[in-house]
This record gives structure tokens, C-alpha cells and sequence, in this order.
């Protein structure tokens, strides 16, 4: 017996006399953030809730900030403007952008539209891929050097009433230009934040970056986001929050919208893509690719005239193991027979063989 214990002693003594700067110390963070009307700020303190109140989190405005320095990680966290960070988020990362790339980063945006199957067409432009994640990536191409360990688009609140002309004007704007609906209409609140991302992204900075355990019951902590605030004083039935809809179809004079989710991984999602493009003649062009999506222009040339399907494929984290796809087509009706037939050919290919959700 005192042959085996021996060894086990001595490790034990090896284990006790380590200097304590050797061993290894925890991780201190910042999260730091920048709010527009202060829902961002609500999210802040709830992801610290998550990540645990014992972990060394400073959770700090950006005015309060004048080092990144002491931390070795750093949660950015902002509301969305113009299809990113606030111009306030911008330059702070601009002013501390040489230290930031040598830290662990994460990076949160509160936003409006949530679905990063989301395409926006504004006249004038090229179909723009929205919402999001999406913002984030477009972020990223503008800082190459940060790598980003966690990342999440949550959607946010709006509290029409109290919002500043500007931004009034702006969500009037994109309502007008959402040919697939305006779900804000006839509310004085509006939510599109989907709590479970918050969670997810609360504990992948846990798992991924402190090397803890996932938090157990985190559905205690959505006291930072609900109250009882109403969606219309006028009509207490309404709801601030209502789901996107997985599964739709919008079929209009200017455009054919196809939406649904499939039992999936996204590789072998693209990999339908290409040969569905393949058989049905179509040019399957990639737009944007990233971990958690991928936008295409399939696209077929009849004489001088061109068709483009907008595609895009998504994992969405409240939905795991689910590939979320839509296809949208801006031609007039009389235009497109032919590619609502190829629409439907995709979407027999992709829900084949036990992938379709009802």
C-alpha cells in the first residue's frame, strides 16, 4: 500500500509547491458596449448573468473605457446602424484596434431583422444579404486582423413612440421596402431579439473561451430582457414579439419568396445547391459564405435577359441541426414561370429523403 501511495504523494506535493503565478490564472474580460435607446445595455448585464457574476467581467459604456489593455478577452457589444456597429463602436475599435488583435474576441450586435436568410432590396441597388450575423461578417471584412471566437445578431426592441426622427423615418423606409411584410405595424413596441441566441452566445463564451462548463437553467436570467410593458396600449392582445415563420410563401406581382427548414448540415446543403444549379442550367454563383451560412445567385440567361434566384442557407442557433433556405426572385410574374418551376425542383431535391419539415 505504501508503494502505490507514494507516487500519489508526491504528485500531490509537486502540485502544492507550484509557484502560484505558474499556475494558471483566470481569464479577465471586458465587455463593452455602446447603446442607442438602452436595450443594448439590458443585453449586456443579462450576458454577464450568464457567463457567471464570479468571473472577472468589467461590463463598461464605452466612455467608461480608456484601456483594453489588463483583459484577455473583450465581448464588443452594439446596437446596429447602417448594417453594423454604431459610428461610437467603430471608433473605439479604430482607437484600440493594434491591442484588440492581440486579444480573444467576441463580438454581440443587437439589431433589427433577426433571419440571416434575410435579402433586402432597396431601388437602386444590388439585393443586399441583412440581419444578423450578417452585419458582423460585413464588420469583420473591414478589421481582417480580428478573429473572432463568438459572435451573435440577437435582433433588438424599438419603442416607436420614442425613437428620433431619423430613425422613424428609417424603419417607415424599410417597412415600405420589405415585400415580405413589415411585422412592426401598429406597434409602439417592437421585439425581435430571440432570447435563446443570447444564451447560446453566453455560453459558447464560457465553453469556448473561459474552458467552463455550459450554465444550466439559463432561462432565469430572461428577467433582464421581459417586462410588462405592452406592445399597444390601445390593444392589449398584441404581442411584441412574434416569430418569424419557418416555413412561407409570398407570392407577389414583383417578387417569389420561398422559405423553409430542413433536417440538414450546411456542406451537404451546398452540395444540393450546386448540382440542383447543375440540372436545371443555372449558373450557381457564391455571393457571401461563412460558418454559419452561405448566399448564391443562381442564375440563367434567357437571350439578353437574365434571371437571378437570390438563395440563401443558414444555421440558425435556436434551431440546431436545421439548415434554414429561402429563395427570392425580384421578376415581374409574367417573367418568371420558368423560375418558379425551378424553385419547386430545388425544394423537392432538398426536402427528399426524410429532410422536410412540416
Amino acid at each position: 500500500m505504501k508503494r502505490r501511495t507514494l507516487p500519489v504523494m508526491i504528485a500531490l506535493l509537486a502540485f502544492l509547491f507550484v509557484p502560484i503565478g505558474a499556475q494558471a490564472a483566470p481569464k479577465k474580460g471586458l465587455l463593452v458596449y455602446d447603446s442607442i435607446y438602452g436595450s443594448t445595455v439590458e443585453v449586456a448585464y443579462w450576458v454577464k448573468a450568464i457567463i457567471g457574476h464570479e468571473q472577472q467581467l468589467d461590463v463598461k459604456s464605452i466612455p467608461q473605457v480608456t484601456t483594453v489593455e489588463p483583459y484577455d478577452y473583450i465581448i464588443l457589444t452594439s446596437a446596429t446602424r447602417n448594417e453594423g456597429p454604431t459610428k461610437t463602436m467603430h471608433a473605439f475599435i479604430k482607437e484600440h484596434r493594434s491591442v484588440l488583435a492581440t486579444k480573444e474576441l467576441c463580438f454581440l450586435l443587437t439589431c433589427g431583422d433577426s433571419d440571416e436568410t434575410q435579402v433586402l432590396k432597396v431601388p437602386g441597388t444590388e439585393p443586399d444579404l441583412i440581419a444578423g450575423r450578417n452585419y458582423i461578417h460585413k464588420t469583420n471584412l473591414k478589421y481582417p486582423e480580428f478573429k473572432f471566437t463568438c459572435i451573435a445578431g440577437v435582433g433588438g426592441r424599438q419603442v416607436m413612440p420614442n425613437l428620433r426622427t431619423m430613425d422613424s423615418l428609417q424603419i417607415w423606409a424599410v417597412g415600405k421596402l420589405a415585400k415580405e411584410g413589415a411585422v412592426w405595424t401598429g406597434l409602439e413596441i417592437w421585439e425581435s431579439l430571440v432570447v435563446e441566441r443570447v444564451e447560446v452566445f453566453a455560453n459558447e463564451v464560457r465553453v469556448k473561451v473561459l474552458g467552463l462548463e455550459p450554465r444550466e437553467n439559463v432561462e432565469q436570467f430572461r428577467g433582464y430582457w421581459q417586462s410588462l410593458q405592452p406592445a399597444n396600449r390601445s390593444d392589449l392582445s398584441l404581442k411584441k414579439f412574434k416569430p418569424k415563420p419557418w416555413t412561407e410563401n409570398v407570392v407577389s406581382d414583383k417578387l417569389y419568396y420561398v422559405r423553409f427548414r430542413i433536417e440538414a448540415e450546411l456542406d451537404p446543403v451546398r452540395a444540393m445547391l450546386q448540382a440542383w444549379a447543375e440540372e436545371n442550367g443555372l449558373e450557381l454563383r457564391e455571393q457571401v459564405t461563412t460558418f454559419f451560412n452561405t448566399y448564391y445567385h443562381a442564375v440563367k440567361v434567357n437571350g439578353e435577359d437574365e434571371s437571378v434566384i437570390h438563395i440563401v442557407a443558414a444555421t440558425l442557433p435556436e434551431d440546431p441541426g436545421k439548415v434554414h433556405i429561402s429563395f427570392r426572385n425580384y421578376d415581374k410574374s409574367e417573367k418568371r414561370v420558368q423560375v418558379e418551376k425551378d424553385i419547386e425542383a430545388a425544394e423537392a431535391l432538398l426536402q427528399a429523403d426524410g429532410r422536410k419539415i412540416d
